[in-house]
């Protein structure tokens, strides 16, 4: 599945969300603001997210961390998921290696 084939029904499965309620924030917030973090991360355009599966993984784990870690003081050390940090790191064409 690619990032642009994916809704924000299902975006609230993965994460959990049941209500309708949530509708605005994960598609009008959340979603777009986990595509502006892997495009930042990695250096792909929009266009090249949807050349690898894997990285619809990585944006519904980054939507479920923006949802779930809403709060500044839940860790002083936060980082990046492992799972989210490899999958990016293989397409980041901004970083060096």
């Amino acid at each position: 599945m690619k990032i642009s084939e994916l809704t924000s029904e299902m975006v609230k499965d993965y994460i959990g969300i049941s209500d309708d309620d949530s509708d605005d924030i994960v598609g009008t917030l959340l979603m777009p603001a986990a595509k502006a973090y892997i495009t930042g991360y990695t250096g792909l355009t929009e266009e090249q997210l949807d050349e690898h599966d894997d990285l619809a993984v990585a944006f519904c784990v980054l939507a479920n961390d923006m949802f779930t870690q809403r709060d500044y003081t839940t860790s002083i050390h936060r980082q990046v998921s492992p799972t989210v940090k490899t999958i990016l790191s293989l397409y980041a064409v901004n970083h060096l290696r």
